[in-house]
């Protein structure tokens, strides 16, 4: 699948703590775009993905996503949200 992600959501992939050779290698691959990147993702780097995502969403006392983690938010339900996933 591909994917268009902003800089801002390419950014915060690219310096996600323990990120994995995997999704290094996508990121490598990327292409550019007017309005970010191009990630061009295998079913399972995709899963990959979401999952590194979703571990950096992070929710305040009321269960509303804090705005550092909106990107990683946005990233998630792209992925989960497109019709190749």
């Amino acid at each position: 699948m591909d994917l268009t992600v902003t800089r801002q959501q390419f950014d915060a992939v690219r310096t996600a703590t323990h990120l994995p050779d995997v999704l290094k290698n996508v990121l490598d691959k990327a292409t550019s775009a007017a309005n970010g990147h191009v990630l061009h993702l295998t079913y399972e780097e995709a899963t990959a993905l979401s999952e590194l995502a979703s571990w950096n969403v992070h929710t305040d006392d009321d269960g509303n996503v804090t705005p550092a983690s909106k990107a990683w938010d946005e990233l998630v339900r792209a992925i989960m949200t497109h019709p190749e996933f």
